[in-house]
């Protein structure tokens, strides 16, 4: 692939809600791009985003899958991600590292549950968008729906600078309100070929109502626009596609655009738009990073004569050396090179660049601002470090991944399988932070927490098939957590004989309840000066955090607290760390004990679609699961529910609800808060869980 400018370059990303055709249209991306010279299909397990085999097995994409591709001179560097709601940490890691994105909604549905949570995740990091109105060939679909579902429930600001011809069986081709011409696209080539000609006569008076809305809209944010549309002189093409662009990249505006990418409709357009109105690598705000120590703040300019600068933001474990995907942000590296790891503080050299496609990778020689791509030869990296220039160091904002809340106790099946189960549960952890690994204390048994059902599901799958480990595993349960419903306060003592010493300490410490009870918990020291020297305080405050993580009175991982060291006292003989951290610990939990200990549950987001007819049924079963309703609310002949819900609570809901819909209702359940357990159920789930 021959060189090309920073300026050229397009790094993007396909966001939407499970089933909206991300994998599809990136398919036909491919095709016309000259990338893949048959259209793989979702449908048939032939998608080439699509490669891993679990992907093709259930017909979802599952993890971020990464590709390049030149078009109208520009090379597009595309991440497709999941739709589906357990798997939102891998949208959360392609958007930190992505310039722009693409947003697709299914015209039928209009803005989905996942399609809301997508674009908070792009509204903070503040990525630059564009928007699809998608299956326009589908029964029932509705543009105008579509584009006014991202006004009202995203509060957006929507700009059609497409529209439909038709929808369904009769949607026909497609109106370029900025150039005022109809495309339509040939069957016979699979949507290669298109034409382009004047508007319909048919379709004059609407086109022109359409581009009028257009125009007032930009002449809101675009003062030259906005002259000449005051005038009423005509305003050329290249004046509108320039406002379009500045309008999405001061984020401002949404260009919406429309097609039906199964029936290979609109998709080259969509090619040109990303091209005419994302941003390049070098037109995003500079990088920001501190020194290594967190003292000062630091920039880099997306140049190549800045000092080397790159974001691991994604890792892939496997049997034989892993895979590291970077964002190079800064600076230009030779294969070879050493860099720093300023968390670690570790020097490493990357051996090999692969620009991905999909599962292949074609051999890179140098890394320049913009680029994406894999390497290999790290061995003390994690997602989320900066890689940087050993003589300029900068760290990164690491990715900040959602808190998981279903778990499983698993175990290998043979003990013989012990050791090597514990290194693969590392490798995973390492390719996916959303998975969380511990043994439980008052069972033993190690419990796997992940983001869903079907995320533990996958996980147990892939152990089995990519790394022949057989596990044996329990069912899912919610992760509970502990907080305080008041003050309280502790005090232990420790006194043992260790290694000839006579170790000896007592600490006293406090609790109390913070504002937000999910909140992670806050440590201080009200100790008078020099009662312990910095190094055994800086040890006893690290303490009251482990000691919130080991559990409190019910073994949950405590949060929403603020602990307070009131006083410390120890024999200066051996090693006072040791029965001081272990006085910690006791005094902690006897002062969660004495604050009074409340369990929470998580609840999540809950958005149930019904046909009309059967919602009596259905909220009648949410009831019986504590559901609280909020809001209920009509689409055409689809009845709209949305509420809170207990996570615990529905396990199983999807089989119910197509029982009680036939087969007609969906729902999405998307993880919010934790909140209080009801009191006569804290027993009952405490012996459920270690049952």
């Amino acid at each position: 692939m021959s060189p090309i400018t920073p300026g050229k370059v397009r790094n993007i990303g396909i966001i939407a809600h499970i089933d909206g055709g991300k994998t599809t249209t990136t398919e036909r991306f491919l095709y016309y791009a000259g990338r893949s010279h048959k259209l793989g299909e979702v449908h048939d397990g032939e998608a080439v985003m699509d490669f891993r085999t679990d992907e093709r097995e259930r017909g979802i994409t599952i993890s971020d899958a990464a590709t390049t591709m030149m078009w109208d001179d520009h090379r597009i560097n595309l991440i497709d991600t999941p739709g589906h709601v357990d798997f939102t940490a891998e949208v959360e890691r392609a958007l930190r590292v992505l310039d722009g994105a693409l947003v697709i909604f299914d015209a039928v549905e209009g803005v989905e549950p996942q399609s809301e949570t997508v674009w908070r995740q792009a509204d903070r990091y503040q990525v630059p968008r564009l928007a699809m109105a998608n299956k326009m060939d589908r029964v029932g679909a509705d543009f105008e729906m579509t584009v006014g579902s991202i006004r009202e429930r995203l509060q957006a600001v929507p700009i059609a600078v497409q529209i439909p011809d038709g929808s369904g069986d009769d949607f026909k081709g497609i109106i370029d309100l900025v150039e005022m011409r109809y495309l339509t696209f040939d069957a016979d080539t699979l949507g290669r070929e298109f034409q382009s000609g004047p508007v319909p006569e048919r379709l004059a008076e609407q086109a022109s109502a359409a581009r009028e809305q257009m125009l007032e809209a930009l002449a809101d944010f675009n003062d030259p626009l906005a002259e000449l549309f005051l005038e009423g002189e005509d305003i050329p093409a290249e004046t509108i596609h320039e406002a379009i662009r500045l309008t999405t990249l001061g984020h401002q505006g949404v260009p919406v655009l429309c097609g039906a990418a199964l029936r290979n409709i609109g998709i080259q357009p969509v090619l040109d738009a990303i091209c005419r109105y994302l941003p390049a690598p070098t037109e995003i705000p500079l990088v920001q990073g501190t020194t290594p120590d967190g003292s000062e703040p630091l920039a880099r300019k997306p140049l190549g004569r800045e000092p080397f600068c790159a974001l691991l933001f994604k890792v892939i474990a496997n049997e034989g050396a892993d895979m590291f995907f970077l964002r190079v942000y800064s600076g230009k590296l030779e294969s070879g090179a050493k860099v720093l790891n300023p968390r670690s503080g570790k020097i490493e050299r990357l051996k090999r660049f692969l620009r991905m496609h999909a599962d292949r990778g074609e051999k890179v020689d140098r890394l320049e601002p913009g680029d994406i791509v894999t390497v290999t030869g790290l061995k003390f990296a994690v997602t989320g470090d900066t890689l940087c220039d050993p003589d300029h160091p900068i760290l990164l904002e690491p990715i900040r991944f959602p808190e998981s809340v279903v778990s499983i106790a698993i175990e290998p099946r043979t003990n013989a399988e012990r050791e090597r189960f514990g290194e693969i549960i590392e490798k995973f952890q390492r390719e996916d932070p959303s998975l969380h690994c511990k043994v439980d204390g008052e069972t033993g048994q190690t419990l796997l927490s992940g983001m869903g059902e079907l995320h533990l599901e996958v996980v147990l799958s892939r152990m089995e098939r990519d790394f022949r480990l057989k596990v044996a595993h329990g069912k899912p349960r919610v992760t509970y957590r502990e907080t305080v419903a008041g003050s309280g306060s502790g005090e232990a003592v420790y006194e043992r004989a260790v290694g000839g010493d006579d170790l000896r300490a007592k600490v006293s410490l406090s609790v109390e309840p913070l504002a937000e009870p999910g909140a992670p918990v806050e440590v201080e020291s009200r100790l008078p000066e020099f009662t312990l020297s910095p190094q055994l305080l800086q040890g006893v405050l690290e303490s009251m955090r482990n000691a919130g993580e080991g559990g409190g009175v019910y073994g949950y991982a405590v949060t929403g607290v603020k602990v307070t060291l009131r006083a410390a006292e120890y024999a200066d003989v051996g090693q006072p760390e040791i029965a001081l951290n272990s006085a910690t610990s006791h005094a902690f939990r006897e002062a969660i004990r004495g604050a009074g200990s409340v369990v929470l549950e998580p609840y999540g987001k809950l958005e149930v679609r019904v046909p009309e007819d059967y919602l009596g049924g259905v909220m009648k079963t949410l009831n019986q699961r504590r559901v609280m309703v909020e809001d209920t609310g009509y689409l055409k002949n689809t009845v709209v529910i949305k509420g809170v819900a207990p996570i615990a609570e529905m396990f199983g809901y999807l089989t119910e609800l197509r029982s009680s819909s036939q087969g007609r209702g969906s729902f999405s359940c998307e993880p919010l808060d934790y909140r209080p357990v009801p009191h006569a159920m804290i027993a009952a789930q405490h012996q459920a869980l270690y049952s």
